[in-house]
């Protein structure tokens, strides 16, 4: 998949901002979706497995009607599986250009597994409804046909659900695999194979938030859709209502009861430099969201109260939309000095098809725009309104990229100033005045 870099083009930093816009937009609808429709599959072919060994029709209706809410029909599958998922491969493939990241790779794998886990599923789904026919049709045993038809119809049935979830599986790791080394810089050169995936701290936890958020989503889910929502009628059996009860009242505690701690531990796993304010306020925010769910959840298994149902899942899906934007935000920022490289590639290549096409540019050199924007805080030996440029420049140690990314995103580092604001520079004009800076810096190291 790797072939999908080489043909990005280089992008603008504005354009790398809304890539990053883009991938959230994707991600709200595409990880809600793939963790609801992994929790209902192994929840419907657990119950049609125990159906089948016990032969209680009411656990074979339950795995039906589970998997006949994850997969409503074909449209939602594209909207809000295809679609973003293919998206998102396409949005690594933007963002990490020029990288050794395999974040593209794990995601078009990923996706490949996705389809042919949906293909799967449907046919389980598909096939279902085929057995309910076939129970409608007199079980007569001189008719071989029909005999042999309905073993044929299970066997395709049994094999299409445990491959389709299977698939799944793999489709959830492979894309929470690229989520979490896209998150880490320092992952697009660690890992480099599918082996470094497997052993990676980082990748395992995202995996299990995708698989404990998955129990809660599909608790909460199938409570709504069977009981709350008014386009569907709840059974009228009491004992498949229990039932369902049961379980999605274990899959909603264990959610909430572990959901929290991992959230807070992939936090305080990030890099120094992935971490924001802003990451903080979402991270509170998830666990505020968590924290309403769960108390009006537990109202309705106190209480009965099917309102208090929909506002759960309200609250359990505004605790996902912050989960995912925080992931994206810590994308943003890591992939901040990468931006900035691809950026100031593009400036220049910009610059080069102007010149041939004769377009007159005005160039500002590294000391007019010291002069113009930089002077007024800043000068090289001593403290003005910012720090002095020889106390604060060799920290870098040389890292040009580093230097044009913070000048690109200023950020409030040294408590004892005010923060730098955003001066507007593109990324050709930091690249001049971050040169300026480490040409002056040096001439004066090598005076004294």
């Amino acid at each position: 998949m790797d072939f999908l870099k080489d043909a990005a083009l280089p992008q603008s930093l504005e354009h790398f901002h809304l890539i990053v816009l883009i991938a959230v937009i994707n991600s709200l609808m595409f990880v809600p979706f793939l963790t609801f429709l992994l929790g209902s599959s192994v929840l419907s072919n657990l119950f049609d497995r125990k159906g089948r060994r016990e032969n209680n029709p009411s656990y074979n209706k339950i795995a039906k009607e589970v998997i006949d809410v994850a997969l409503y029909n074909k449209s939602a599958l594209t909207f809000l599986g295809i679609i973003p998922g293919i998206s998102l491969v396409f949005v690594y493939a933007q963002m990490l250009q020029s990288t050794d990241a395999i974040s593209v790779g794990l995601a078009g794998f990923g996706f490949l597994s996705l389809v042919i886990a949906l293909v799967l599923l449907y046919t389980y789904k598909y096939t279902f409804r085929v057995q309910g026919l076939l129970d409608v049709v007199e079980d007569n045993k001189a008719n071989s046909d029909v005999n042999d038809y309905r073993r044929t119809n299970t066997s395709v049935h049994v094999r299409s659900g445990k491959w389709g979830l299977f698939f799944l599986f793999v489709a959830a790791f492979l894309y929470a695999s690229a989520m979490s080394v896209t998150t880490n810089p320092s992952s697009w050169t660690d890992i480099g194979s599918i082996f470094d995936v497997l052993i990676s701290a980082d990748v395992w936890l995202k995996f299990l938030i995708f698989l404990i958020f998955s129990l809660g989503i599909t608790g909460v889910g199938i409570l709504y859709f069977f009981f709350a929502y008014q386009g569907h009628k709840p059974d009228t059996d009491e004992q498949l209502k229990e039932l369902v009860h049961k379980i999605t009242r274990r899959f909603i505690v264990i959610s909430m009861l572990v959901l929290p701690t991992l959230v807070l531990l992939n936090v305080f796993t990030l890099s120094i430099d992935v971490l924001s304010g802003t990451i903080y306020l979402l991270t509170g925010l998830t666990l505020l969201f968590l924290f309403l769910a769960a108390h009006f959840l537990y109202g309705y298994f106190k209480q009965g109260e099917l309102k208090a149902v929909g506002y759960g899942f309200f609250f359990f899906l505004c605790a996902a939309a912050s989960l995912i934007i925080n992931d994206h935000v810590m994308i943003g920022n890591a992939t901040k000095e990468h931006a900035a490289l691809l950026g100031l590639k593009y400036e220049k290549t910009t610059e080069e098809l102007k010149l041939k096409l004769g377009v007159a540019m005005v160039v500002m050199t590294g000391e007019d725009i010291y002069n113009a924007k930089c002077s007024a805080c800043h000068v090289f030996d001593q403290k003005k309104v910012g720090p002095p440029y020889n106390e604060t420049i060799p920290k870098y140690k040389g890292d040009k990229a580093k230097i044009i990314a913070f000048v690109l995103n200023p950020s409030k580092i040294n408590p004892a100033y005010p923060p730098m604001p955003n001066q507007g520079l593109k990324p050709a004009e930091a690249d001049s005045i971050v040169s300026y800076l480490l040409s002056k810096i040096a001439g004066n190291t090598q005076q004294k």
